[in-house]
Order: C-alpha cells, then structure tokens, then sequence
C-alpha cells in the first residue's frame, strides 16, 4: 500500500515566514535542485470548457484533480513536465512525466504524442484524461519558491511561494506568454507555505504549527489565477460600454 502524502497549506505574513525559514534551517537543508532553496515554478493549467477543476476546488470537493504542464524558469521554457494530481479528502497522489518541447507543444495544439511506447505510460495516462475531458490550457501560473528538503530520507518538504502572477493563455500561443501580459493576483501580501509529507508529520513540522498557531486555509494559485483573468475580462468589456 502506498504512503499517503499531505500537503497542509498557511498564508502568513512576512515576519512570520522568516522566523519559520529560522526553524526549518534546524531540520532541513535547501532542495539541491535549485540556487539556494530558490526558483520560479511556471505552471500552465488545464482544465474543461467548464472549468470544472477550477469550480471543484473553489468548492472544496473532496474528490478533484487538476492536470499541469510546469517548468522551472523566469520564462517558460524546457524542459517540461506533465503532472497529474489528485486529492482524496486530504491526501495527494501526483502522476508526473518528462514531456519534450515538441509534445509540449502538441499538447496544447490538442493533438497525440509524437510517439507512443511503454516507458511513457505516465505521459499517455495524464494524455487520456486530458482528451477524455476534452481539457485545454487555460491560465499560466508564475511564482517564486523556496523549498526545503528532509535530509533523512522520510519526503518531508517545506515550501514557501511568493510574487504570484498570472495570465490567460491563447491555444495558438499557449507556450509563449506575453512578457508584458501577467497579472497579480491579491494575496494580501501574505507568503504562501507548505508543510509536504507522508504519512505522520514530522513531531518538530507539529511542534512548529502548534507555536506559530499556523491555522489552515485554502490557497489554489490556480484558482486565484483563474478569477484574476475573469476580472481583467470583465473590467475590459465594461471599459468598452459607450
């Protein structure tokens, strides 16, 4: 049986991110994936022509999903990755696969794989869901990160996401977003964190929640996303009323 894996997310404010940065310096050490713990996370959501995943979420339905294509850069750029992740109440799994720039762009263009072979079987799981929902790019999601990373082995992952920013995507030019065309969705100048693990939390990751009096909350960047790009649509059909 695998190991369930939760994801409890608080938004703080800045003083109380850097003295939780201060703990987490004691019993992790910066994902070695990264300058220094730090990176941008590009995400490109998809979803129906309902936004069904969107409204789902914002519903707080316990079963839901959401499909990605994310990159690591300032600019969208490969490599990219394909990610499926679904939640069942409050447990994730996540389903993620290498995709090249030219699948990339095949996917948002709607059409099949350029190859199909058995080592892809994450990508053409992701890719039927995909086509069986009739799901299209609709928002890319930028933000800033800071991650940290147990030492032991045990999964455990601290995040912190600030500077979030988002722009609605055109199929046609789904892989080149505007340089000029992001958003800021309000955060209330608040820093997004993330206690990641599997199974129990780590006793120091409970200590730290219980101190801080960290309460629980809501936070989909996608969803924040989403309703930025709707209020830009609607302030601009109200500037065009005579």
């Amino acid at each position: 049986m695998t190991t369930p894996r939760f994801e409890l997310k608080y938004r703080v404010t800045e003083d109380v991110a850097e003295a939780i940065h201060q703990v987490a310096s004691f019993h992790m050490e910066p994902d070695a994936h990264s300058r220094l713990g730090q990176y941008v996370v590009n995400s490109l959501y998809f979803d129906t022509p309902q936004d069904e995943d969107a409204f789902e979420t914002g519903e707080g339905v316990a079963l839901r999903s959401k499909v990605r294509l994310r990159c690591y850069d300032r600019d969208p750029q490969p490599p990219f990755f394909l990610e499926l992740k679904q939640r069942f109440g409050s447990s994730i799994s996540k389903i993620r696969a290498s995709v090249s720039a030219d699948d990339a762009q095949r996917l948002v263009d709607g059409l099949p794989p350029a190859a199909h072979d058995a080592s892809r079987r994450d990508l053409e799981t992701i890719r039927e869901v995909i086509d069986h929902r009739e799901m299209g790019p609709r928002v890319w999601v930028k933000y800033e990160r800071c991650a940290w990373v147990s030492p032991w082995g045990d999964g455990a992952r601290l995040t912190f996401d600030r500077q979030l920013e988002t722009q609605g995507v055109e199929p046609c030019s789904a892989l080149s977003p505007s340089p000029r065309g992001w958003s800021f969705p309000e955060l209330d100048d608040r820093v997004v964190i993330e206690l990641k693990f599997f199974g129990a939390a780590p006793r120091w990751m409970q200590r730290l929640a219980q101190d801080f009096e960290l309460e629980r909350t809501s936070c989909s960047k996608y969803g924040l996303g989403l309703f930025a790009l709707e209020q830009s649509s609607a302030i601009s059909v109200l500037a065009q009323v005579p």
